[in-house]
């Protein structure tokens, strides 16, 4: 799953109110893995971007989406322009 780093390394800002124009703004609310705090009574909370495209924090079993994410090596190339039409493939 994605990490609260890589969305904020990506563009996303901790507590913004409109903040679409960076690639993982989506206009809904999705969680990533990373923890955020645990409250007195165990409830679990992780950093979530939020349907504003900002970075906040909820409680891991808010019925969130997920993001998940690969990871290539630097030494990949790509073909393809990334539409429906002509996709990217890993070379």
């Amino acid at each position: 799953l994605i990490t609260a780093d890589e969305v904020s390394m990506a563009g996303g800002v901790y507590a913004s109110n409109n903040n679409n124009s960076y690639y993982l703004y989506t206009g809904q609310n999705y969680l990533t893995m990373s923890p955020s705090a645990f409250d007195s009574t165990g409830n679990a909370f992780v950093f979530y971007v939020r349907s504003s495209g900002g970075l906040g924090y909820a409680n891991a079993n808010n019925a969130y989406g997920v993001r998940p994410v690969l990871n290539l090596s630097a030494d990949i190339t790509l073909t393809g322009e990334g539409t429906m039409s002509d996709p990217y493939i890993v070379n």
